[in-house]
C-alpha cells in the first residue's frame, strides 16, 4: 500500500507539467509560404507553439517549401510575438519581422481548424502538426528569385 501511495504522489507532478497531449506534435506550422509582400518575395513560412505565449518562429522557403528554408542560420524567433488562444478553438497570433530596407512587417494570423490565415492580406495556408522545427537549410534554385 505504501509503495503504490508513493508512485501515485511521484506520477502526479509529472502529469501536471505536460502542456501538450502526449504523441500530439507541438508545433502548427505552414505548409506553405504566406505572401506577405507581394510577388517578388518568397513569402515566409511560420511556427506556432500555442503553449507559449510567446512561441512564433519564421522563415523563408527553401527549396522545397516550408519543409526547408533558405535564411538561417536556423528558424528565428519572432520579435515582439504574442500567442493566445480561446476556448472555442482559434488561436490569434501577432509578430514582427524586422525587414532590410521598409522597417517591420507586422504580421497578424488566426489559426484555425487546419489553416493560417493573415488578417491583414487575407492570405490562407494549410497547416500541419510537427515536433520539431528543426528546417533544414535548402537555397531556392537560381531561377525561383
Amino acid at each position: 500500500m505504501r509503495y503504490a501511495a508513493i508512485v501515485l504522489l511521484l506520477g502526479v507532478p509529472l502529469a501536471g507539467c505536460r502542456s501538450v497531449p502526449i504523441g500530439r506534435p507541438r508545433y502548427i506550422v505552414s505548409t506553405a509560404p504566406l505572401a506577405l509582400l507581394g510577388e517578388r518575395n518568397p513569402g515566409f513560412c511560420v511556427a506556432v507553439d500555442p503553449s507559449d505565449a510567446k512561441g512564433v518562429w519564421w522563415w523563408e522557403p527553401g527549396r522545397s517549401g516550408c519543409s526547408s528554408r533558405s535564411t538561417g542560420p536556423g528558424v528565428f524567433a519572432a520579435s515582439h510575438a504574442t500567442v493566445a488562444s480561446s476556448p472555442a478553438g482559434v488561436t490569434i497570433v501577432s509578430f514582427e519581422i524586422q525587414l532590410v530596407t521598409d522597417g517591420s512587417l507586422q504580421v497578424r494570423l488566426r489559426l484555425q481548424d487546419d489553416a493560417m490565415v493573415e488578417e491583414r492580406t487575407g492570405a490562407r495556408v494549410r497547416t500541419e502538426r510537427k515536433a520539431s522545427i528543426d528546417v533544414p537549410e535548402m537555397p531556392p534554385h537560381p531561377q525561383a528569385r
